[in-house]
């Protein structure tokens, strides 16, 4: 599934060509997940967007006796701070890793306070990639950031060009575990508060209200198309629930509507 990487190239480009200053958050979920905006403005406004933080509107963990990799559950969104956009958008050099040079736009109206286009030869960065866990190297050319490095990791093997695939030349992965991938091991997000998993080195992706599935699901990860008045997030929502959930509220508060 490309369709979250192709949405942050357009986000990518649509800052680079403006030159506007980065969201504070930016929320990636589907057409028919609810969100309580308001909710979450009160839940985020204490929070520090520019330090690097994603969040999972509901966060799956594997085994923890395996592997212990999380990824957000696509569906009930995921919710990215300014600083990991920052993070994101930054390109990389590695020397001896990579083709040539990436050719990317450079309309000269880039923000160069939210570093967009700096360059970066972090150790960490190019060690991770040179480890090549998912086959990503490959895709990789010197100067890319990590969002174009996504995109084309998801976009060059084609699905409708499976009877062409090898061995060497295939791609085989939800888009929601490539989300978990990059941001856990390329370190998009600081480390998880949980003291459980301080050990864990890239336990990265934090869960919203500790909103989970391990074994069964906890906090919002339980409002799948059973939608309940009040709550913060809700997937499989139908519009008819939206449209009456957003009624009441207009009832409630009808200056939150102007």
């Amino acid at each position: 599934q490309v369709r979250p990487y192709s949405g942050l190239m357009k986000v990518q480009l649509h800052y680079q060509r403006t030159g506007q200053e980065l969201p504070d958050y930016l929320l990636i979920f589907d057409d028919d997940t609810y969100y309580n905006m308001e909710k979450f403005q009160m839940n985020f406004a204490s929070f520090d967007s520019s330090i690097e933080k994603v969040y999972a509107g509901c966060l799956v963990r594997a085994p923890l006796h395996m592997v212990n990799f999380t990824f957000p559950f696509g569906g009930f969104g995921s919710i990215l701070s300014k600083g990991a956009l920052v993070r994101l958008f930054r390109r990389h050099q590695c020397p001896g890793l990579g083709g040539g040079n990436y050719i990317y736009i450079n309309d000269g109206s880039i923000n160069d306070k939210e570093s967009l286009l700096t360059e970066d030869s972090s150790a960490d960065f190019c060690s991770r990639l040179e480890q090549d866990n998912v086959g990503e190297l490959k895709y990789f050319t010197n100067g890319m950031n990590l969002v174009e490095l996504m995109y084309k990791y998801t976009n060059t093997e084609k699905y409708r060009d499976v009877n062409k695939w090898t061995r060497d030349s295939h791609f085989c992965m939800h888009s929601d575990w490539v989300l978990g991938y990059f941001v856990n091991y390329y370190n998009v997000s600081t480390h998880v508060t949980e003291p459980k998993f301080k050990n864990v080195p890239h336990a990265r992706f934090e869960s919203y209200k500790k909103s989970e599935i391990y074994r069964r699901g906890t906090g919002f990860c339980r409002n799948d198309a059973r939608c309940e008045k009040d709550t913060d997030i809700c997937h499989r929502a139908t519009p008819e629930w939206m449209e009456m959930e957003t009624a009441r509220l207009k009832l409630m508060a009808p200056d939150s509507f102007q």
